[in-house]
């Protein structure tokens, strides 16, 4: 049977370069930085691994280990080719260039492309936030713009998505000629390098109001036992409670879940075998008496705990599992040393009670001139105005 990979391999093999372009990277007397579209390979992820090395501490988002997971399950449903930045036959940055699975502007498809792990079907989705491009830092800008006009060269897509960047490492430049289309979004965190800095610990830097009802809940609760997976298999014993406990609340509730997709749990498995051993996720847990209040699985990305999945014993069951699950966490994380800890997007009340700082997080979308948005384009402003006119008629009536 041939891996995903080798599928893709095999589906992709007659595409062609797209096209070549050539950057001066920052400074003088450097070889310009010649950026590619190719079909991916075993030889491309050789490579890939080799740059990682090089680098040293890259984003998780880009690591070697995420992306060869997420080709692994990903890469036979989601077309993906690879970006490449050279320099003299010399590997200075890569990235992977996906195409988008069943998108829709109302009843019409969208072809869609897509910077990095991204592009996956609705429900399936590995959500990538903290997004980059694997590249050596004085090559950065050069390849960033390479690869935007690669991707602009071609006419087979209706528009280009670059999904959950820093806006530090958004690859448009500050002058966004492209003509990008930027939607920011809050990713909030709690500081645990300025807490441990000041010598204080997680609770004192939370607001009164948080405070109070964190230390009656812990009350409540009296002695409560916690778990930081050491092991594959204490993780894979936490990832397996942590899914059924989020698919029972979520499926209470009359929505599928996360786990739902046996994709989206396999790539989650792999993912927690590859990256537990090297301290670059965590499986975290809290019980009382016996009984799991919550469980956590958070990714590390360059000393920063990022909050990805969880699943919380039902509230009657145990009093706000999730605030307390992930206090105990946090308060962990300070003593192990870690400087962040991040709950991503998202506006759920918790990440706002036990924040103290937030990063912005930004989705940016160019929309090419084709036949597709411009029918969708109309279609909406004609919504719009009739949307408009209904409500003028309603006020005219209310007077």
């Amino acid at each position: 049977m041939m891996s995903p990979l080798s599928e893709l391999k095999q589906e992709l093999i007659s595409t062609p370069a797209v096209a070549t372009v050539s950057a001066q990277a920052a400074g003088r007397r450097r070889a310009p930085l010649t950026v590619r579209i190719e079909a991916i390979t075993e030889e491309h992820l050789a490579g890939w691994r080799q740059l990682e090395r090089r680098i040293g501490e890259v984003p998780l988002a880009v690591s070697s280990d995420w992306t060869e997971t997420w080709l692994n399950h990903y890469g036979g449903v989601v077309p993906a080719r690879v970006a490449l930045g050279e320099t003299d036959g010399m590997l200075r940055g890569i990235c992977l260039v996906t195409e988008g699975v069943g998108r829709h502007a109302g009843p019409f498809p969208l072809r869609t492309r897509h910077i990095g792990t991204a592009g996956e079907r609705h429900g399936e989705s590995v959500c990538v936030e903290y997004n980059s491009l694997l590249v050596e830092d004085r090559f950065r800008d050069s390849f960033a713009s390479g690869v935007i006009q690669v991707v602009l060269q071609e006419s087979s897509f209706d528009a280009l998505h670059l999904d959950g960047f820093r806006e530090s490492e958004l690859p448009i430049g500050r002058r966004n000629d492209a003509g990008f289309e930027l939607t920011r979004r809050s990713s909030r965190y709690f500081d645990l390098r300025a807490t441990r800095d000041a010598g204080a610990d997680v609770l004192e830097r939370l607001g009164r109001s948080t405070r109070s009802k964190l230390r009656r809940t812990l009350k409540k609760y009296g002695e409560l036992d916690i778990q930081w997976a050491e092991s594959i298999d204490e993780a894979d014993e936490i990832l397996t409670e942590l899914t059924e406990l989020h698919q029972a609340r979520w499926q209470s509730a009359g929505e599928h879940g996360a786990f739902a997709a046996e994709r989206f749990r396999e790539f989650q498995r792999e993912l927690a075998v590859r990256l537990v051993p090297q301290r670059r996720a965590v499986l975290f847990r809290v019980r009382h008496q016996g009984a799991t209040v919550g469980c956590l699985m958070l990714l590390v990305d360059r000393g920063r705990m990022l909050d990805y999945l969880s699943g919380f014993a039902p509230f009657d069951e145990k009093p706000s599992p999730g605030i307390v699950t992930h206090y105990l966490c946090m308060q962990e994380a300070l003593l192990r040393g870690f400087d962040a800890y991040d709950f991503l997007v998202g506006d759920k009340r918790h990440k706002e009670n036990l924040s103290t700082d937030s990063n912005e997080l930004v989705w940016a979308v160019h929309q090419r001139p084709t036949g597709r948005n411009r029918l969708v384009g109309c279609l909406r402003k004609a919504r719009r105005f009739v949307r408009g006119t209904r409500r003028s008629a309603t006020e005219e009536e209310a007077e």
